[in-house]
């Protein structure tokens, strides 16, 4: 038997992708169940494979490192291999931590600077002229904010639209917002903008294709994308940011083979990667896993032109059945 992890916040959104990976797998006579890992009494002795989609550790009282969560996975299945296993999701959930090893493997990704010094960071955004200022731990705040540096030593920072006056703060431990300005806490994470070359010379939003990828093979692969940008966070290429996305067929060698590189290099049989081609090539902007602290955002489903073979729980499920055989 294969059970799906997951817990009370999330089984909103988690429950139809459980749904579906149960309907698949029962067509190859494997039974697949939804386990809401706060509702578990004893552990389950007779579970084969776990596949582990978002729950919060906080909420059954335990502590919240990896270690203790792959702990507490292990107590819960004590027979039972964890397919996405809880390195991965934290690897990919800490975009610095993330960066750095790509960068160790040899994969390109933004010029990037991880700093608790505000000066330092607004050094980088006047030098780059645009810059994405993002969490340390993805999820938290979608894709960031646009700063941008006006010449003077004020930063505003622009996100779906909305501008504010940045206060990089080293001294303050949450984010505020007050009368337009938007107080900012240390460590500051932030990245070059990949831009393009539109008509007539002007900059436009690099679209970011992104590949899924299932037991080292991408399966499809779909493109995010805006006609034009009016305003800065418009080049935040993300349907999260309101981008539009598409199914895209044809992707180069080159793009083929650095996903499935990344994929390796994160350990995850399951990985949804994103790329951007810059002035110098590929360069790797996130990496998403299901898993723990995130899932792989399935809304794709909604497109018109969706078919069967561009459904990643066809995959997943496909993947499962092997590996419970």
């Amino acid at each position: 038997m294969i059970a799906c992890v997951f817990g009370s916040g999330s089984a909103a959104f988690v429950e139809p992708t459980v749904q579906e990976l149960a309907r698949r797998a029962s067509v190859h006579g494997v039974k697949l169940v939804g386990v809401n890992i706060e509702r578990m009494s004893t552990a389950m002795d007779e579970v084969a494979l776990v596949y582990v989609l978002p729950f919060e550790t906080s909420a059954i009282g335990a502590p919240e490192s990896p270690a203790d969560t792959a702990d507490l996975l292990a107590a819960a299945f004590p027979r039972s291999q964890i397919v996405n296993a809880v390195v991965a999701h934290e690897l990919c959930t800490d975009r610095v931590a993330l960066s750095e090893r790509l960068l160790e493997r040899g994969v390109a990704v933004p010029e990037s600077l991880v700093t608790d010094s505000p000066e330092e960071a607004r050094e980088f955004v006047r030098r780059c002229q645009h810059a994405v200022l993002r969490d340390v731990r993805a999820g938290r705040r979608g894709g960031g904010l646009v700063a941008v540096c006006d010449g003077t030593h004020t930063i505003a920072g622009e996100a779906r639209g909305r501008r504010y006056a940045l206060e990089l703060r080293d001294d303050a431990t949450a984010y505020h917002l007050a009368h337009g300005v938007l107080e900012y806490p240390a460590p500051f994470f932030l990245q070059r903008l990949i831009t393009r070359v539109g008509r007539h010379g002007v900059l436009a939003p690099a679209p970011v294709q992104r590949a899924y990828v299932v037991d080292e093979r991408v399966v499809f692969w779909t493109e995010a994308y805006r006609e034009r940008a009016k305003r800065p966070s418009d080049f935040l290429v993300s349907p999260e940011e309101g981008a539009q996305r598409r199914f895209i067929q044809v992707v180069s060698d080159e793009a083929d083979k650095l996903v499935r590189r990344v994929a390796k290099v994160v350990g995850s049989p399951v990985a949804a990667v994103d790329i951007v081609r810059s002035d110098t090539g590929y360069v790797v902007l996130d990496v998403v896993t299901d898993g723990r602290y995130m899932m792989i955002d399935r809304s794709f489903k909604s497109l018109p032109e969706h078919r069967d073979a561009f459904d990643l729980d066809r995959y997943v499920a496909a993947t499962l059945v092997d590996r419970s055989a």
